[in-house]
């Protein structure tokens, strides 16, 4: 190989390469139209391969030419300028809340509602066999709860007394259950489905066990006012373990671990949403749901929080601007 003219034919690409690094801002506004960041990626490309073709040539041993270090300066410039992250900007925040969070809910709802249906389904079994098999409460629910509500009594009568310590430890115990649902959407989904279940199981079987000793309405108003948003934050969180869980059982052409790479964008998107609402939910839990209000009173802002919440996620981000995502659209 000629290397003066490899030199001679390939400097004008490294012009151009360098002319195009000029005008790209990484997390700023770039004047690069859509053609020229293709071009980049070549340019970038070619530039890596003539590189190392010059190193390994005869010009590697000579100290007094500045072409390889000319194109490895260049190199080292355009790939931190691809992969350097752009700065942090506080828009993000509020763009992932009103516009990336929301259409994430919008785009999974197929999975969010099959969760929600075997939340429901198994309360619903939990209750009518908590009033038909009184002896199977005794095999969920713990005993000093049975044995508080025996008493005409309820277990979380003195929680609003240590509501800052209590707050913090149920914000924790609720983002835990709800990682753990999504991570068990690798087991197929079964896992997911699973946690869904006792879940259901166990406040339908309460649900019974207040019923029979004429606490419905002091259970209902401690349940409601945080339950309303925890449980949302569940059936969401459910949602996103059932599309690992999908991924893995179908994943039509593509290899599983590629399809559960592309799936769990999405899933991790969701469970990031997730987070803030379970810290509302435990703020409520801790101060509100044990307080001392009207039972009916803290019925109604459960309910209001409920419609609100959901509201929200499904109209937000319709008519707002476009999030940057260069994720695969989800088939759903």
């Amino acid at each position: 190989m000629n290397i003066n003219q490899f030199i001679a034919e390939r400097k004008d690409e490294w012009g151009k390469l360098e002319a195009i690094a000029k005008d790209f801002k990484p997390g700023k506004a770039s004047r690069l139209s859509r053609e020229d960041l293709w071009e980049l990626g070549k340019l970038y490309t070619a530039a890596v391969s003539d590189l190392s073709l010059l190193k390994s040539s005869e010009l590697e041993r000579d100290p007094h030419n500045e072409v390889i270090a000319y194109l490895n300066s260049l190199v080292i410039r355009v790939h931190g300028m691809i992969h350097r992250k752009p700065a942090f900007r506080w828009s993000s925040i509020h763009n992932f809340v009103f516009i990336e969070f929301p259409q994430a809910v919008q785009k999974t709802i197929v999975y969010t509602a099959p969760a929600c249906a075997i939340f429901v389904s198994f309360v619903l079994a939990g209750f009518l066999l908590g009033l038909t098999e009184p002896q199977f409460i005794e095999l969920v629910v713990p005993e000093h709860i049975i044995s508080t509500v025996e008493k005409g009594d309820v277990w979380f009568r003195d929680l609003h007394a240590v509501a800052p310590l209590a707050s913090s430890h149920l914000m924790t115990h609720n983002v835990s259950v709800t990682f753990l649902i999504i991570a068990s959407g690798i087991t197929f989904g079964i896992g997911t489905m699973y946690l869904l279940a006792l879940n259901g199981l166990l406040i339908g079987t309460v649900a019974a066990l207040c019923f029979t000793h004429n606490l419905s309405l002091e259970f209902w108003s401690f349940l409601l006012p945080h339950g309303s948003i925890e449980l949302s934050a569940i059936f969401i969180a459910g949602g996103a373990g059932l599309i690992l869980g999908h991924a893995l059982v179908d994943p039509g052409p593509y290899k599983r671990l590629e399809i559960l790479s592309v799936r769990s964008r999405p899933a991790g998107r969701l469970a990031l949403g997730c987070v803030p609402i379970l810290v509302m939910a435990g703020l409520v839990e801790a101060f509100l749901s044990p307080s001392p209000l009207p039972p009916r009173l803290k019925i109604v802002f459960g309910v209001v929080m409920f419609v609100s919440l959901w509201v929200f996620l499904l109209v937000s981000g319709r008519h707002g601007a476009e999030a940057a995502d260069d994720e695969e659209k989800l088939n759903v």
